[in-house]
């Protein structure tokens, strides 16, 4: 009789049992994005937008804007710098046909950086992106659809084979009229699942992830917001972070001006971050996110945070910034987060590292960045307080005291105020907020109804327990504003809730930053 070795029942049963293993211990989809860590943009190089110019070759493309092919020693610099992912943005428009397919070399480029990525164990975006511009073919709002499908039936096709650490991204965002359109989001997102899953191989449940609402936090998490189905229940939601605006993107020398109705408005560019309403507004968005996505157990990918380097924003202010945000972005469970890096200071306009000499141009950043990573960091959850009041002594630019308060419902405001005039029915302030129907609303409160203290300023207790108040509470000067110095507002609410301990945060981010 015939018998097998020991050695062959014991080899066999060892590899079905890691191969079980490694079917049944795949990583849900909130603890992969969890494990994504840090992201990093190729900026500038495969998604690189000619504006009009013709554009021959993928070389031509890729180096437009001063930089070169990634190569293996580049990536591998950049995961010891503390990175995870790479979102590799591709704009694909110069190398497909009308139908979406793919020219065999732009392709055999693109797969040759993706698996230099994932050999090196880093997770790897790929996405559609700028074609969706005003004026290239997915930005055109001529519902081209069917070369959409294609072109992701293609992608799908060629890398449907790749492992786990590669990560389709539907699309950058759409910048025509379609970009509120829910209908027309939910349509592309859907055409980009169907497309993947139907495409076999690995793609069947490969991380997926949808656009969010033209790029923005407050219309991805509205109601009318949909995702599709995708049977295999594996996507993430995208959006970008540049809030606000003004200190994040907006140009030094270039406000918004707008019409609202007949009236001129204007948004001026800011240059520093980093007061309390700043921390407490971003934790704020944050929230939401958490709200609306992660407590249904869906992950949120921040493909996009940056601010402009090139610009006056002060480099304190940005390492400040980006520290908070990616902090926020390791401490919330299913979030993370992928830095913008144009890497060229002559070209481009978010410059954060040198990819081609392994130095950062702000080494604070890059400091902060392998803190984070090794787990070393000041996590913002650590300073959160359970507490019915709130109090806030950061004035914006226009000398007014703002608290955000959601739908917490407020029985008291109590502010503080020092008063250069012993005339004090001359001075008068505002309590200014909206009520439940998003309407604007004020109250009057006199100056000589307040409480002198002992250091010659004035409290004023507010009973609001009867007020409609909603979404936030603004103390402002409404007569005598030259007579008066605003010091903190505080809010009593009806029930504990969970806040920001600002001061202490800061106490200790300047303790570690000496």
């Amino acid at each position: 009789m015939y018998f097998l070795p020991i050695a062959f029942f014991l080899v066999t049963g060892i590899s079905l049992i890691i191969t079980y293993l490694s079917i049944n211990i795949k990583k849900s989809t909130m603890e992969m994005v969890n494990a994504m860590g840090i992201g990093w943009n190729f900026a500038n190089t495969f998604d690189s937008l000619a504006y009009g110019r013709q554009i021959k070759t993928p070389l031509e493309q890729i180096t437009l804007y001063g930089n070169n092919i990634p190569t293996k020693k580049m990536i591998s610099n950049i995961k010891k710098n503390g990175i995870k992912t790479i979102r590799l943005p591709v704009t694909w428009m110069y190398f497909i046909d009308e139908s979406g397919n793919i020219d065999s070399e732009w392709m055999s480029i693109i797969k040759k950086v993706v698996k230099m990525i994932i050999k090196e164990k880093m997770y790897c975006i790929l996405n559609i992106h700028h074609d969706t511009d005003s004026g290239n073919w997915l930005g055109e709002g001529k519902n081209p659809k069917d070369k959409y499908i294609n072109l992701w039936k293609n992608i799908a096709n060629e890398f449907k084979n790749y492992n786990d650490y590669l990560i389709f991204e539907s699309y950058e965002d759409i910048e025509y009229s379609f970009d509120s359109d829910y209908m027309h989001i939910f349509d592309l997102n859907d055409a980009f699942v169907n497309a993947v899953r139907n495409s076999g191989g690995k793609n069947g449940d490969r991380l997926l992830i949808l656009a969010g609402a033209s790029r923005d936090l407050e219309k991805t998490c509205s109601p009318e917001y949909r995702f599709p189905i995708d049977p295999s229940n594996r996507f993430a939601i995208s959006i970008h972070y540049y809030l606000p605006e003004q200190f994040s993107i907006e140009p030094d020398d270039y406000p918004w001006t707008w019409n609202d109705n007949g009236e001129e408005k204007e948004i001026v560019p800011i240059t520093d971050w980093g007061n309390e309403n700043d921390y407490k507004d971003m934790i704020t968005n944050f929230e939401s996110l958490k709200t609306v996505f992660l407590d249904k157990q869906i992950p949120v990918i921040i493909v996009e945070v940056g601010v402009l380097t090139e610009q006056k924003k002060n480099p304190e202010s940005i390492a400040k910034y980006l520290y908070f945000e990616f902090s926020l972005s390791s401490a919330y469970y299913g979030i993370m987060s992928c830095l913008v890096d144009s890497s060229n200071i002559k070209l481009g306009k978010m410059n954060y590292y040198d990819r081609e000499n392994n130095i950062w141009f702000n080494k604070k950043i890059g400091e902060n960045f392998k803190s984070i990573y090794k787990k070393k960091f000041i996590n913002p959850n650590d300073y959160f307080i359970e507490s019915n009041k709130e109090t806030v002594s950061t004035r914006t630019r226009d000398d007014t005291l703002i608290i955000r308060i959601g739908k917490k419902k407020v029985i008291t405001i109590i502010f503080n105020a020092f008063i250069l005039t012993d005339n004090l029915s001359g001075v008068g302030f505002g309590i200014s907020t909206y009520d439940s129907s998003i309407r604007w609303v004020g109250k009057a409160v006199a100056g000589n109804i307040g409480e002198k203290k002992y250091d010659g300023s004035y409290t004023f207790t507010i009973d609001v327990r009867n007020e409609d108040y909603t979404n936030l509470i603004e103390i402002q000067k409404w007569w005598g504003g030259n007579d008066i110095i605003l010091n903190y507002i505080t809010l009593e609410f009806e029930e504990k809730y969970k806040f920001f301990d600002y001061n202490s945060y800061i106490k200790s981010y300047l303790n570690n930053n000496d």
